[in-house]
């Protein structure tokens, strides 16, 4: 079921897509009944591959494909679904994630409200291993259930929602690649809030491999500190490239107090910690050498 051109859309949900066909086929069942449920709805799906695309076409007529180059960046391909959508409110999710089935009535229910940013939780899947979880207690523990609806600080890039409007007046600060930490500071500077709405729920499905795994922390650390610096004096800079040190430390110290406060999945994060103090580590690396030398090519490996 596809929305009418004609049609005014509600809500647009872009699924970038960067880790295959499989997962690409999980998330876009898990929405499909919701799609056929929400007249007003449209998804849009952004790949950096095609094998296996042919084949989801016909299994889900109802969405846009688009497909871009394999080099093109996982932000890159957010800011292509984003240009792209026609909805009044834009919902952003990646293809390893699959959205509880209530997920798209909450995302509108919630948009009633004034905030030009809106967020949900987000589960781990129930057969992760220790490496999976440590990639998720880092990169998504703060968003695991228990939660509190409410403004917050942060939202989660796998369960984020905005109100179009709103965004596009941010255009020039995602035109190059759509990074929602930075993207979710500007919003705050321009007086926005944040708002998270625990009952927005998906489900994190991704298995890792270290080594792989290893190599897009440092990529992604050091990219995340050269952006965050890029228009600072070199005394901030100086005193980021110093707090660096102390990170190795900071930064699982964080993981388990946060985890341990929530009273959950505490075997799990034991399992975890070799594996979080390997990634932490590696974070922290990656963040002393952004901050030092720049962003360098670690750019363009998010992909």
């Amino acid at each position: 079921m596809t929305v009418s051109e004609n049609k005014k859309v509600s809500l647009s949900i872009i699924v970038t897509a960067w880790n295959g066909s499989s997962h690409l086929r999980e998330c876009l069942s898990s929405l499909e009944n919701q799609i056929e449920d929400a007249s007003g709805a449209e998804v849009i799906t952004v790949s950096n591959f095609e094998g296996g695309i042919s084949e989801i076409k016909a299994e889900f007529p109802f969405v846009k494909y688009f497909i871009l180059s394999q080099e093109t960046t996982v932000p890159q391909l957010r800011t292509y679904g984003v240009l792209r959508a026609g909805g009044a409110v834009i919902a952003v999710t990646e293809d390893f994630c699959t959205p509880d089935s209530a997920w798209c009535r909450e995302i509108e229910k919630a948009h009633k409200l004034p905030h030009a940013a809106i967020g949900g939780a987000v589960k781990n899947k129930h057969d992760a291993g220790a490496l999976d979880w440590a990639v998720f207690f880092y990169d998504y523990g703060k968003y695991l259930p228990p939660l509190r609806a409410g403004v917050t600080e942060t939202l989660s890039g796998l369960n984020v929602s905005y109100k179009k409007e709103i965004l596009e007046q941010l255009r020039e600060n995602y035109e190059d690649g759509f990074f929602e930490t930075f993207i979710h500071e500007e919003l705050k500077v321009r007086g926005h809030d944040l708002y998270l709405m625990p009952s927005a729920i998906v489900r994190h499905n991704k298995s890792y491999q270290l080594k792989k795994t290893v190599f897009q922390f440092f990529h992604q650390a050091r990219s995340f500190a050269a952006r965050r610096v890029n228009n600072l004096p070199p005394s901030r800079r100086l005193l980021f490239i110093t707090a660096s040190v102390i990170l190795p430390i900071l930064l699982p110290a964080r993981v388990v107090w946060r985890t341990m406060n929530k009273g959950r999945h505490l075997k799990e994060l034991l399992r975890s910690l070799p594996f979080l103090m390997i990634l932490t580590s590696v974070w922290a690396f990656g963040e002393f050498c952004g901050y030092l030398n720049g962003e360098g090519k670690s750019g363009g490996e998010w992909k």
